[in-house]
């Protein structure tokens, strides 16, 4: 009986913080707005297996939010400041507008 509250006491975090994480990315991917890229860099971080590089660009919306984005290296080459974008319903970054 100890064994499985122990179990259960340990696996409860975890999977607050799984349920954060997929929440946060369902978000992301629900979001819907159009703007220009303010901004681009690259942040890196050290973690357990070394240096990890995560392309970020800043946007500023057409409703005057500022976004600060992490986006695949792909989308980072596609796309410059001053590009006009979009990012619809069920996409994961935004592309260039039309």
């Amino acid at each position: 009986m100890s064994n499985t509250v122990v179990l259960l006491l340990s696996i409860g975090p975890l999977a607050m913080v799984l349920a954060m994480i997929a929440s946060q990315r369902v978000g992301e991917v629900k979001d819907a707005y159009t703007g220009e890229v303010t901004g681009r860099w690259v942040s890196s971080s050290t973690g357990t297996y070394g240096p990890t590089g995560h392309c970020m660009m800043g946007i500023r919306t057409d409703e005057g939010r500022e976004l600060s984005i992490e986006v695949n290296s792909r989308t980072y080459r596609s796309l410059g400041v001053g590009d006009r974008v979009v990012k619809v319903p069920g996409a994961r970054w935004p592309v260039r507008s039309e």
